[in-house]
Parts: C-alpha cells; sequence; structure tokens
C-alpha cells in the first residue's frame, strides 16, 4: 500500500510539479490530512511565439487611429443630429453607419498630388494623321479591317482588329488585346502600303497613352521685344532643352499671368507619359536656363478638362460613349451631318411661306445664315472657341451647373405640358 501512495506521489509530481505549502499569511483551511495539489503550470512560451506576439501588438498599434480634434468631433456630432433629424425612426446604431459611409473618418494627411491620368484601355493602336487622311481612311473602314485581319491570321497572332474610329489627331483600331510590337509593325506596314495614302504620311502606330499634368514657373510673361510670350516660343525652347529631350507633348502650352498684375508667367503644358509618370517624374523639380531666368517644372493637379462629343456637340461625354441615334451639325444643330448642311439644313432650303419668304441657297455657295450653337444658342458653331461652354472647358463646376440648370429647364417644361405647375 506504501509503495502503491508513493508511485502515485511520484506520478502526480512529474505530471504537476512538487507540491508546496501555502504561506503562513494566507487564509486557507484545507482541512486535516489534505494536501493540496496545484493546478498545472502552462509552459514557458518560445522565443518564436514572443515574437510573433510583439509583432502583432506592433502592427495592431500602427492600426490605431489618431485620436480627432475636438471641431471634428463636434463636426461629427452635428452630422449625426441631421441624419437622426431626417431619418427619425431609425436607430441610433442605423445613424451610425449612416454616418460613417456618408462622412467617414478625418484625417490629417496631406492630399497627394495626382499629375497623372490613366487613361482609356490601350487595346488599340494610335496612328496620328491628318484630318483628311482620316476622313479617307474611314471611307472604306470596313475593307481596311478585313485586310489587317487577314495580315494577323497569316502569322497566326492572336490579336484581331474589330472596328477604326476616328480620335483626337488621327484613327484608332480597336482590337481584341493589347497590340505587341510586332502586330503594331503589321499595322503600320499595311497603311503605307495600301493604294492612294502616301507612306510619308503614315507615322508607326503606337500604343494609347497616358498624360502628365505640368507647369513652368520662373519665366517673364513679355519677350526682350515686349510682345507677349507665345505657345510657338515655348514649343521652340523646348527643343533646344536637353531636359525635355525625349518628351512628346500632346497639347499646346498654354499661359497666363502668375497675377493680374505680375510680370512673370504660368506655362501650363501636358506630356505624353506612361501609367506611372515615369517621364514627367524626370522633370518634376528640375530647373534651366532661358536666358538669364531660371525656370523649374513643377508637378499639377490633373484636370483634362470636360470632354466634347463630335456626334452630337453636346459636353460631358466622349464621341465613343455617345448614346444619341444619329449626328447633329455644329452650324445649325440639326439632325445631320456638316458635309449636308447645305444639302437638308431648313435654313438653306426654299420656303415661300416664311414671311419674308425664303429662297434657296444657290449651289456651291456656303450658307449665309447665321449659326446656332445647340449648347448656349449664340450664332456661332458649336466647337468655336469663343463659345462660354468652351471657354470653360477646364471648368468642371461650370459645366455641373450648366446641366443641372439643362436638366430643371427641360423638367419644367414637361410640367408646363401636361398641366402642371413649374418649379
Amino acid at each position: 500500500m506504501t509503495a502503491n501512495k508513493s508511485s502515485i506521489r511520484d506520478n502526480v509530481t512529474k505530471e504537476f510539479g512538487k507540491p508546496t505549502r501555502p504561506s503562513p499569511s494566507a487564509n486557507t483551511h484545507y482541512g486535516p490530512h489534505v494536501t493540496k495539489v496545484p493546478p498545472s503550470i502552462p509552459p514557458c512560451p518560445s522565443k518564436e511565439i514572443l515574437e510573433k506576439s510583439r509583432a502583432c501588438q506592433q502592427k495592431t498599434a500602427t492600426k490605431e487611429k489618431t485620436p480627432l480634434s475636438y471641431a471634428q468631433i463636434a463636426s461629427n456630432v452635428a452630422n449625426a443630429l441631421k441624419i437622426k433629424e431626417a431619418f427619425p425612426a431609425l436607430p441610433n446604431k442605423k445613424v451610425l453607419e449612416m454616418h460613417n459611409a456618408a462622412f467617414g473618418q478625418h484625417t490629417n494627411k496631406a492630399k497627394k498630388v495626382q499629375f497623372t491620368t490613366k487613361g482609356p484601355s490601350r487595346k488599340q493602336a494610335i496612328i496620328p494623321v491628318h484630318n483628311d487622311l482620316a476622313e479617307s481612311i474611314m471611307g472604306d473602314a470596313s475593307t481596311y479591317v478585313f485586310q489587317i485581319n487577314t495580315l494577323l491570321k497569316n502569322v497566326k497572332s492572336s490579336m484581331h482588329s474589330e472596328f477604326i474610329r476616328p480620335c483626337s489627331g488621327g484613327i484608332a483600331i480597336i482590337t481584341n488585346e493589347v497590340p505587341n510590337p510586332s502586330d503594331l509593325s503589321i499595322i503600320g506596314n499595311y497603311f503605307k502600303s495600301v493604294e492612294g495614302i502616301n507612306s510619308n504620311d503614315i507615322p508607326s502606330p503606337r500604343l494609347l497613352q497616358s498624360k502628365s499634368y505640368l507647369k513652368i514657373t520662373g519665366l517673364p510673361y513679355l519677350r526682350n521685344d515686349g510682345n507677349k510670350i507665345t505657345s510657338d516660343n515655348i514649343t521652340d525652347f523646348m527643343k533646344h532643352i536637353d531636359l525635355f529631350e525625349n518628351v512628346s507633348l500632346a497639347t499646346k502650352p498654354r499661359i497666363i499671368k502668375a497675377s493680374p498684375k505680375s510680370d512673370m508667367a504660368i506655362i501650363w503644358f501636358d506630356i505624353w507619359d506612361t501609367q506611372n509618370g515615369s517621364k514627367a517624374k524626370l522633370l518634376i523639380n528640375h530647373s534651366f536656363n532661358l536666358g538669364r531666368h531660371i525656370a523649374i517644372v513643377r508637378a499639377t493637379n490633373m484636370n483634362p478638362g470636360v470632354p466634347q462629343c463630335h456626334n452630337c456637340w453636346k459636353w460631358g461625354h466622349t464621341t465613343f460613349l455617345c448614346q444619341a441615334h444619329g449626328s447633329r451639325c455644329q452650324k445649325c444643330s440639326s439632325p445631320h451631318k456638316l458635309e449636308h448642311h447645305r444639302e437638308l439644313a431648313w435654313c438653306c432650303k426654299a420656303n415661300p411661306k416664311s414671311n419674308p419668304p425664303r429662297l434657296k441657297t444657290a449651289q456651291g455657295t456656303p450658307c449665309p445664315h447665321p449659326f446656332k450653337c445647340i449648347n448656349c444658342k449664340g450664332k456661332h458653331m458649336a466647337d468655336d472657341s469663343k463659345c462660354p461652354f468652351w471657354r470653360n472647358r477646364f471648368n468642371r463646376d461650370w459645366h455641373s451647373k450648366k446641366a443641372q440648370e439643362a436638366r430643371e429647364s427641360k423638367a419644367n417644361s414637361i410640367r408646363l405640358a401636361v398641366g402642371g405647375k413649374k418649379l
């Protein structure tokens, strides 16, 4: 019996450790002939577990939000009360969720300058050609698409062209995948071999590129002869400065005064770039000399402006995304193209019932009647630089306000037509 007790004691000691007596100060009574067996002591964690725990704690600490200021807390409370007033039946938890979704959390981080656009799809090949050649190619686009696809099949290329459309400064061959250099070479060589097209007028096709928006400061607004500096002057000196050696301008430089009474200029210019802005990064914060002046290139927030559709001639969407069923004339806003204005426009047709009677415009004579802009209703073409919509093409707030006014005007017209009241 004594041997059994000894073996049991050894097993307990091995499993739980050596029993210890309670300290004299402990107010614990175990009763007679009772020995307390302490609970098992967990093993000491290894170094690897400790390191993982510290790393997890540090990661959690970095994710902790910075405390809000009193003004931010007051703003959050005011916004939450507004939501509660608008939706009194909602529970407080739902109000808090709506507040966080609408306003989010305030951060003190400064906004990073976004100077490069991401650009549209790269599944297209761009060929920069003049307008007359672009119109000639579009006249027989289906034949060109068929011939290009035949050449691509002969070399077992996985790419094929879907259609051709006009774009700013040339044509775009839309494809099912991003063209590689050999595909671009096949497309370029084909157009150079087409009968009736001068091979010198066909540059090498290229992939669609992004734009980077930059500005130059530190140059005078007036030249030495007293005349204003022009876009051509800026383009010419860029060709002779090593900093701009591999830079391709996307648009003409735009020049404004640094302030209304200043004699210094700010020159805004856009360049073709990669999506990560690699070319712009080589220019930003670099200086150069122009005469005795020291100029510096700075990044500026991208502002591609509001696009104008060349199909319906309205602002706010591109030609490729236009949902109009037909084209509009930029002269008279009628549903026909500009080249058919002379034959189809109401102003050039004879109308003996009008007062005074209107005679038919003689054949071969340009339209002598005043134009009508589809946007501002002014007496000019829809794409005229005198149009207020064109002058505010970089002001998105102005265009948004005009679009809202047009929607309200249309809604009021419909209400009046059905006998309702005007808002």
